[in-house]
């Protein structure tokens, strides 16, 4: 659990790294791609900052693995303060990057916000498009951002019409919170350390390299659970 000290220090090391890159013209900043990690595998990421870019934060921004990852290593707060920089600077910039890099990248697969969250209705779409420019690629990710998507989707003739058959995305609500879900998307449960898992849901196996290996997608309505990490 993080002190309100803990946070501030997240802030001010936060808005100094995006001040520093601030001083380079964006054209000269390159979009930070990760090359994955001991859990998800080598699947290749973008990310943001957590909680600048975070919603819908209030239930777990004094828990965020990210923020911890943050003040641990200086790689990471730099890699997500480089992509917002860029992002809130020249929006066009930090997409045309980004599809740049996939068009070259022999992965399957792709995931969209280790840290930091679907900020905008025009993030998602975005998302959208650039999934449907790379078929092959099977993207995902992990949103708090409910009523953007909820809101995205009903605009554009509902869930499998947006996702179709290369994109998930997943709910993360803490276990007991209530949800708005119109759509049926998949949902993924964090419940608290020493806490039961909760009944009928698939245990996430804390390793993405599981799931990608056995071809186990998110179907409709599945509801999956972590403990807290």
């Amino acid at each position: 659990m993080y002190s309100n000290d803990t946070l501030k220090r997240y802030h001010d090391r936060l808005e100094s790294t995006i001040e520093f890159y601030a001083r380079f013209p964006v054209e000269s900043l390159e979009i930070c791609i990760s090359g994955g990690n001991m859990k998800v595998g080598n699947v290749p990421n973008v990310s943001l900052p957590p909680v600048k870019t975070c919603g819908n934060c209030s239930a777990c921004i004094h828990k965020c693995y990210d923020i911890k990852a943050c003040l641990q290593y200086e790689n990471v707060i730099k890699a997500r303060s480089r992509n917002y920089s860029i992002l809130v600077r020249n929006y066009d910039l930090y997409w045309e990057q980004l599809r740049e890099r996939l068009s070259r990248m022999r992965s399957k697969y792709f995931r969209f916000h280790v840290g930091g969250d679907i900020i905008s209705e025009r993030y998602f779409d975005d998302i959208v498009k650039t999934r449907k420019m790379f078929p092959h690629i099977r993207f995902w990710t992990y949103t708090k951002s409910h009523s953007i998507v909820n809101e995205y989707t009903e605009k554009h003739g509902g869930r499998r019409k947006v996702c179709g058959n290369n994109l998930t995305v997943m709910f993360s609500v803490w276990a007991g919170k209530p949800i708005e879900n119109p759509h049926n998307y998949p949902v993924f449960y964090v419940y608290e350390h020493g806490q039961p898992a909760p009944k009928g849901m698939w245990k996430c196996p804390s390793d993405c390299k599981y799931c990608i290996e056995h071809k186990r997608g998110c179907p409709y309505g599945e509801s999956t659970c972590i403990e807290e990490h």
